[in-house]
């Protein structure tokens, strides 16, 4: 089960953009702006989770994921900030 999270995910971020296209929706001004505003949440929330994981108030059992890890953050959850982020 450990490819359940990152299909979660997956599936996540193809159904925002077919919503994104079928509707036409244009959140950001430019290019530029839309990659600032991204880095910047996606940094707050990176800092965030490694705090809460840090502090012991949230875990990934182990076998859940895919065992990738940068600092105390799986990949998933990158990629989890990335997509809830990317579709602010």
């Amino acid at each position: 089960m450990s490819l359940e999270y990152l299909t979660i995910l997956s599936v996540m971020l193809v159904v925002t953009f077919i919503l994104e296209k079928n509707n036409h929706i244009h959140l950001y001004h430019s290019r530029k702006e839309r990659t600032e505003i991204i880095g910047l949440f996606f940094l707050v929330g990176v800092i965030w989770d490694t705090f809460a994981i840090w502090r012991g108030h949230w875990a990934f059992p182990a076998g859940k994921t895919l065992g990738i890890t940068i600092g105390l953050m799986p990949l998933e959850e990158y990629l989890f900030i990335l997509i809830i982020v990317n579709r602010r």
